[in-house]
């Protein structure tokens, strides 16, 4: 039992670096149009305190290289969004003229007042029938899903083998081929997700690997219109501290059903 304590002591500090580690790559895409080589290089440079750190420039450059050789075979990330078909409904001409490159483009500026690109007004923008199931501002969202793998060098001796075998016992059907190979290899699988708005427009070619399918997952549906609001009681203008609903309106005094500023007891509604 201790040494297991120990165990989880460990994977939650693994877990809090792939945390911060996930956030600093959502940042570095979301200024460099959710490039994915920007968006790994700056996962891996985040992970590098995790495998050692270092107080010299040869130090750091060290675990540098072990974070980076390890992640190799131990990490994935998974773009989540934009997605294919965000790029089908709002892909901008005028957005990749002026990037300078012929890969598909969604726009990233004034999104408060867009709905649409604006070379592309009539785009289907409502995401209850578009192909992404999105809107424009929910296409400009760089959605991360990252997994890694604890190695087994840095595992308690014998909890960290139970950890293993207890994820594979409880999840004997996961259909996750990667998480599986995790497994095998004796790592302990950790996921993190971290969503971030788009500070550039995001460019489709950097996002071709990672596309795990349609957004939304994949059925688009109508959220409906929202319910009415209750309104508030009216306000009589005398009583400043009144918080009904229409400005200057009487009261409604529910017990006799007469419009006044008092209720039957006498006392204002306020």
């Amino acid at each position: 039992m201790a040494l297991a304590m120990l165990q989880y002591g460990l994977v939650f500090h693994a877990k809090s670096n792939l945390n911060y580690a996930s956030f600093e790559a959502a940042r570095a895409g979301s200024v460099d149009h959710a490039d994915q080589a920007s968006i790994r290089r700056a996962l891996s440079r985040a992970m590098t305190p995790y495998y050692g750190g270092g107080r010299t420039a040869a130090e750091l450059a060290s675990s540098a290289t072990r974070a980076s050789t390890d992640l190799k075979r131990a990490l994935r990330i998974e773009i989540l969004s934009p997605s294919r078909e965000s790029f089908d409904d709002y892909h901008s001409a005028d957005a990749a003229r002026a990037i300078g490159t012929a890969a598909r483009v969604i726009p990233s500026t004034n999104l408060g007042h867009r709905t649409c690109p604006l070379d592309r007004p009539h785009c289907n923008g409502n995401p209850a029938s578009n192909r992404s199931g999105q809107t424009l501002a929910d296409a400009n969202l760089l959605k991360l899903r990252v997994t890694y793998g604890i190695p087994p060098s840095k595992q308690v001796p014998l909890a960290g083998r139970f950890f293993t075998w207890a994820v594979r016992t409880m999840n004997p059907d996961d259909a996750d081929s990667f998480r599986a190979g995790l497994l095998a290899a004796g790592r302990i699988p950790l996921v993190s997700h971290v969503t971030l708005r788009m500070q550039s427009d995001a460019v489709e070619n950097g996002l071709i690997e990672s596309m795990p399918g349609r957004s939304n997952a994949g059925a688009p549906d109508d959220p409906g219109a929202p319910p009415e609001p209750v309104p508030l009681p009216a306000c009589d203008p005398l009583q400043p501290l009144c918080i009904g609903g229409t400005e200057g309106g009487p009261y409604t005094d529910t017990a006799d059903g007469d419009a006044n500023a008092d209720n039957d007891s006498g006392e204002p509604i306020c």
